[in-house]
């Protein structure tokens, strides 16, 4: 039998494995709606917040709220054991509490966003902060924020980097894959300007835009350097968070993605290929098919969560770029939660052709959110499983 850890390698590698694995994030919101459901909080694996290995800390990602729903439901961990890198602004901003109303609470962010958030506690549905304010608005606020982006702070590693034994520890592991997570060109302008100020500032203000870039790729490749380079092929996966999309396509068009992103993002896997990790997931909601051809070009190997309600699939994308991409998601979150026939139908229309195809791991096109009730998901991996050997 393989382990979980050859399962995922094999699928994104394009071999077979013995057993399909599957692959599920969750929000904290559902994990504490289910406990109010039924969850059965003594029957699942109690862990802490971070687990030792050989006297190492590694980071689980995420270990919420003190148990592992993975193993408890039988699916795998989107991040498994993640390399434990600080790859935000240092120091942080203080995240605190700005201001309260009945309906709302505004809160400063640890990377210096003002966000406003429902006052919220039945957890019926989660709800995203609205963002009122960011960090950078103009060349004197960005160079203020770029000195909270220095590779060489010794705080980005952790305290017990023993190169050695994180090689070992790392080589050894065999619950999950192992992930070098960091941020993309995109998300990481959009999450300090916001999309709107970070969109127009091609034709606002490209020379900073320029700057901008080209500090957050000399900022990465610095930072997860030392990292990477004794690693190496140890690391199964790299993912990399990007969200520039939305239901009807890219926030960018694939000219900017191109003249302004492109050489960046050759550059960090040009770097990762180097040093014999050659697997970049690239998470990203939304309709991204006009920019697939780019993502190839720029050394991108795999795609999560492909969201149907943006016109994502699965089915489609693996027949049009074969082996290019590995692919992770596509049940329509939609469908899983009402649970039935509706569920059924959407893993029976799915799951058996892309496990033919090879390549291809399932889930939910996103993190599990609120409206799944905890007996909906049962009924969903219970259904899913069976069609996993």
């Amino acid at each position: 039998m393989m382990t979980p850890r050859e399962r995922v390698k094999a699928v994104i590698d394009f071999k077979k494995p013995d057993v399909l694995p599957w692959i599920e994030s969750f929000f904290d919101e559902t994990l504490v709606k289910w406990f109010r459901e039924g969850l059965p909080a003594d029957k699942v694996t109690v862990i802490e917040w971070v687990i030792t290995s050989g006297g190492l800390t590694l980071l689980n990602w995420p270990a919420v709220l003190g148990f592992d729903p993975y193993s408890y439901f039988g699916c795998q961990n989107m991040h498994g054991c993640c390399a434990p890198l600080d790859v935000g602004p240092i120091p942080r901003f203080k995240r605190r509490v700005i201001g309260e109303s009945e309906r709302y609470v505004d809160l400063i962010t640890e990377t210096g966003a003002i966000v406003r958030r429902l006052k919220r506690g039945d957890y019926k549905w989660y709800n995203m902060p609205m963002f009122l304010n960011f960090p950078v608005k103009d060349k004197k606020t960005w160079e203020e924020y770029r000195k909270r982006l220095n590779p060489e702070d010794p705080r980005r590693y952790p305290k017990d980097w023993d190169k050695d034994a994180y090689v070992e520890v790392f080589d050894n592991y065999q619950a999950g894959i192992t992930v070098l997570a960091f941020t993309g060109f995109y998300g990481f302008g959009a999450q300090l300007m916001g999309i709107e100020n970070f969109n127009i500032l091609y034709y606002k203000d490209r020379e900073l835009l320029q700057d901008m870039v080209k500090h957050w790729e000399y900022f990465t490749i610095e930072t997860i350097r030392d990292m990477t380079e004794t690693l190496k092929d140890k690391v199964d996966m790299v993912y990399l968070w990007e969200d520039m999309a939305d239901k009807h396509g890219p926030c960018i068009s694939p000219k900017i993605f191109k003249e302004v992103f492109l050489p960046h993002y050759k550059n960090v896997t040009s770097f990762l290929k180097k040093n014999k990790i050659d697997r970049v997931l690239v998470d990203c909601d939304g309709n991204i098919s006009p920019i697939l051809d780019l993502f190839a070009e720029a050394g991108i190997t795999g795609l999560w969560p492909l969201e149907v309600n943006s016109g994502m699939n699965a089915i489609d994308l693996k027949k049009k770029y074969g082996s290019k991409f590995f692919l992770i998601g596509n049940l329509d979150k939609r469908a899983l939660a009402k649970g039935g026939e509706a569920m059924k139908q959407e893993i029976d229309s799915k799951v058996p052709i892309l496990k033919e195809l090879g390549g291809y791991i399932p889930g939910v096109d996103h993190l599990v959110h609120v409206e799944f009730t905890y007996e909906k998901f049962k009924e969903y991996s219970e259904y899913l499983k069976k069609q996993l050997s």
